[in-house]
């Protein structure tokens, strides 16, 4: 009784103390903003999702159908969860990745949706965010769509009565593309802490080829940047910016800029950075942004997802592995 109710009072303070949208993921300037459906090929972006605010009350229902609110249309949508785990792997994974980072990712989306409790799922159905129709995948697959889709179907009907939970209530599986190499806590992303969002080892990640990505900013640029944070940059530009403190998952807890702290995040956002983990540097007038990971760094890293399944874990190990604590259930 205890730790549900400290969950509910923690993810109330977490829903109302996060500008989610201008925290999480900022469009990044090295990639541009997707007007489409990605290309086949490409691994999606990652999407931003507030945490619920309370755990759903009573006990969990796998069967039923999700409500969604579909930015593309303007409105709610009513899907059956085989259409819902489907079109959701679609959106986050590649179709050709591993069947058990893909039936991870499917139990992590479905958990999180019923975690919201009677809050709709934000999605995009036409840019593929969070979750997409089959009529989209049919435009964007082409002749490959009815092998995709059907493999995918068949691993819905294989999890689609499975959930991730925290003390019997679904879990708010949170999920990012890329982590800095371990991952983070999500009191650093959310300010509130919650015992299964605290962060393990990731080391797999460091071996994506994306893993580091650098974006360069002119003098002007950086100056139009920091003043839209209020500041005035004044003196050398080398010493605009101060040694980051690191948090322990490696993201940046806090850097001074022309003398004001400023948390990573709060940065990351003002400069449009794929994560929260960089590093400036500053030469030939101009600045380089160095990021590690991409994505918000908070639960299931997708690439370690992967790689945990091409080493032979199971979806279930891989699910446990990031949310610590959590359990998966099936047959509810």
């Amino acid at each position: 009784m205890k730790k549900t109710l400290w969950g509910v009072l923690a993810l109330s303070v977490l829903a109302a103390a996060a500008p989610f949208a201008a925290l999480l993921l900022p469009a990044p300037r090295t990639l541009p903003e997707p007007t489409a459906a990605p290309a086949e090929d490409a691994v999606p972006l990652p999407t931003s999702r507030p945490l619920p605010t309370a755990p759903p009350a009573g006990a969990a229902d796998a069967g039923k159908a999700l409500t969604l609110y579909d930015a593309a249309a303007g409105e709610e949508i009513t899907v059956s969860v085989a259409e819902f785990l489907t079109g959701a792997a679609a959106s986050e994974l590649p179709p050709d990745w591993p069947d058990d980072a893909i039936r991870a990712q499917m139990v992590a989306s479905h958990s999180y949706a019923l975690s919201l409790g009677e809050e709709p799922f934000q999605v995009n159905s036409a840019l593929c965010a969070g979750w997409t129709s089959a009529g989209v995948l049919r435009a964007r697959w082409g002749e490959d769509f009815s092998r995709r889709y059907a493999r995918l179907q068949e691993l819905a009907r294989e999890v689609a009565d499975a959930l991730l939970c925290y003390d019997g209530a679904p879990a708010a599986a949170c999920y990012h593309s890329i982590s800095a190499g371990h991952t983070e806590a999500s009191q650093n992303v959310w300010l509130t802490a919650l015992p299964y969002l605290q962060g393990v080892e990731s080391p797999w990640d460091a071996n994506v080829a994306d893993y580091e990505v650098s974006v360069t900013y002119s003098l002007p640029q950086m100056t139009a940047m920091l003043q839209s944070l209020g500041l005035t940059p004044e003196g050398e530009p080398a010493g605009w910016f101060g040694a980051p403190q690191w948090d322990d998952a490696g993201y940046v807890a806090q850097m001074e800029v022309c003398g004001t702290a400023f948390t990573g995040t709060r940065l990351r956002s003002a400069f449009s950075l794929r994560s929260a983990s960089f590093t400036v540097a500053y030469g030939e007038g101009q600045f380089t942004l160095t990021t590690r990971g991409y994505g918000h760094g908070v639960g299931l890293s997708q690439y370690g997802a992967k790689a945990m399944a091409e080493g032979g874990a199971g979806w279930q190990e891989i699910l446990t592995y990031y949310f610590p604590g959590c359990t998966v259930v099936q047959g509810v």
